[in-house]
């Protein structure tokens, strides 16, 4: 398994096995971001999904939980 430096926490952690989300991001997220500051993403997720009503199927939707998801993992330039 690759060992990467998280930009979410700065730890040399164990890299995802493979891409979360489809397209570049996904690839940027799986070179960037460790397992377990993924795991912490995905229970805020659940959190910001539900507080701001969002459907993530719905284009504009899914673009805000994006911006938020690169905010809170420490990914805006990218």
């Amino acid at each position: 398994m690759a060992v990467i430096t998280c930009a979410k926490c700065g730890a040399e952690s164990p890299a995802l096995e493979k891409p979360p989300l489809p397209g570049k991001i996904g690839l940027v997220v799986k070179e960037r971001v460790c397992a377990r500051c993924w795991s912490e993403w995905l229970g805020v997720q659940v959190r910001v999904i539900n507080e701001y009503r969002l459907v993530p199927a719905d284009p504009q939707h899914f673009d805000y939980l994006v911006g938020q998801m690169k905010q809170y993992l420490g990914l805006e330039g990218d």
